[in-house]
């Protein structure tokens, strides 16, 4: 565990050294704030377990820092957080008090007229069967991504998550230009009690060379090396190279026809031998600007270590009156098997007293072993003004993984219902329900109602514009 605790030190050490310029410029923003909440919460069955393990009483204290700094050519975001908790918890139950749930977030960005550089850094500590909203796995891009290990969420033991990611793009407005990338992620496990729960590392490496042939036309070539390791049973690595040649031209009537073709292999080795697989991967796709929106439609084939997979998908956004939509649809079948649905909705309605928004995603992903799985999320929102300074609201989301091979899936629902107040412009406090519901193959179905009461705010500790 200890070494785990570097990881921050880690982490702070690295944002000395580029905030450093940063905090010296006087042509950008430069804020920080701290967020503050108190929350009171009753729960039943708090780690959704089969049966139930009883009702916990908690009272949690939220802290987080916040710094942004942007100027003409760089941008710098840091987030930490904690929360200190205690509680009155059943027997048998190992839920973390004091100090917990410490997490760090870094992310920087350079930009010149030819050339940008960008890096991210994250590490994040939680105990595996605390409770926590699936919000919680949200992307950069606004979509809830299922993790890797949603699957065996479940037990006792403590849950490390860490990523680092890089990338320098060279010559982006030049006839010939050059990006590389890397990245490192993993999960580490302690104390747990699923056998389920091994330390995963995953490593990236890739480096991709664009070649304009006229302002249309752009010619790339894609090296990719990707590292998994599994600290399980077998000590399982596995590595893939790839190599992809692609073609992306504009045509006279804004449609863009992107084509790319290549080879991969891929080496897995562990205590049973080694195994080589290898095939043609490809992807043609077309989009175009309509006058209200877009349109696209693509064929891919992928393989991984099991074998190819073939999809078929297209989609179309809009520019709605009082908001958006955009939507996709299509299939995927592996190995000639029968045909999964795959797709993708986001919808956001904006009227002068409310607000509701849904998204829904079904796609391929990959689990915690490297193995592909059908996953689908989704997210729905609806907030209604009473007033100028009280709300109502209604948010569910939804997480369903299925192991087709197997036949097996684990799904988790949550639904919320609040009422929200401001006190001031900064702070407000909120009270509610949420009801969980988590269905597994072979394990059963688990429920818990939360009731709860927060206080929540904001205060600036540095406010420069």
């Amino acid at each position: 565990m200890k070494k785990w605790l570097a990881v921050p030190a880690a982490i702070s050490g690295i944002l000395a050294v580029v905030t450093h310029p940063l905090l010296a410029q006087e042509d950008g923003g430069l804020s920080a704030t701290l967020d503050i909440s108190q929350r009171f919460e009753s729960t039943s069955n708090l780690g959704l377990d089969v049966p139930s393990n009883g009702t916990t009483s908690l009272a949690t204290t939220s802290l987080g820092f916040n710094l942004t700094s942007r100027t003409s050519t760089q941008r710098l975001s840091l987030s930490a957080r904690g929360v200190f908790r205690e509680g009155d918890f059943p027997a048998g139950s190992d839920i973390s008090t004091g100090f917990a749930d410490p997490r760090v977030s870094l992310r920087y960005a350079r930009e010149s007229y030819n050339a940008a550089f960008n890096f991210s850094g994250s590490f994040q500590q939680t105990d595996v069967d605390f409770a926590r909203s699936l919000t919680d796995f949200v992307n950069e891009d606004g979509e809830l991504e299922l993790p890797e290990d949603f699957e065996d969420l479940q037990g006792t033991g403590q849950r490390n998550r860490f990523s680092f990611s890089t990338s320098l793009d060279t010559g982006r407005d030049a006839p010939l230009g050059v990006t590389f990338s890397a990245g490192v992620s993993g999960t580490r496990y302690s104390n747990v009690s699923a056998n389920s729960l091994t330390d995963t590392t995953r490593t990236r490496l890739g480096v991709t060379t664009r070649l304009r042939f006229n302002p249309s036309t752009t010619g790339r070539v894609a090296l990719k090396f990707d590292r998994f390791d599994d600290d399980d049973a077998l000590n399982t690595q596995r590595d893939t190279y790839s190599i992809n040649f692609g073609v992306s031209n504009t045509l006279a009537n804004a449609t863009v026809v992107d084509a790319e073709l290549g080879y991969v292999n891929i080496e897995t080795r562990d205590t049973n031998g080694n195994e080589t697989d290898a095939g043609v991967i490809g992807r043609i796709g077309v989009s175009r600007d309509l006058l209200n929106g877009s349109a696209n439609a693509s064929i891919a084939t992928s393989r991984d270590q099991a074998g190819n997979r073939i999809t078929l998908q297209g989609g179309r956004s809009f520019d709605l009156p009082s908001g958006s939509l955009s939507a996709s649809l299509g299939l995927t079948s592996f190995e000639g098997d029968s045909p999964d649905v795959v797709g993708s909705l986001n919808w956001r309605h904006v009227l002068p007293s409310s607000t509701l928004s849904a998204r829904i995603n079904r796609r391929v992903s990959t689990n915690k072993d490297d193995e592909e799985r059908i996953a689908t999320s989704a997210t729905f929102s609806f907030t209604q003004q009473i007033n100028t300074v009280s709300s109502v609201a209604l948010s569910a989301d939804y997480g369903l993984s299925e192991d087709t091979a197997a036949s097996t899936s684990t799904s988790l629902t949550g639904v919320t219902i609040s009422y929200n107040r401001a006190l001031t412009e900064k702070w407000g406090y909120n009270v509610g329900v949420t009801h969980r519901l988590r269905d597994e193959t072979g394990v059963g179905t688990a429920d818990s109602t939360s009731v709860f009461f927060g206080l929540n705010g904001s205060i600036d500790l540095l406010n420069r514009r």
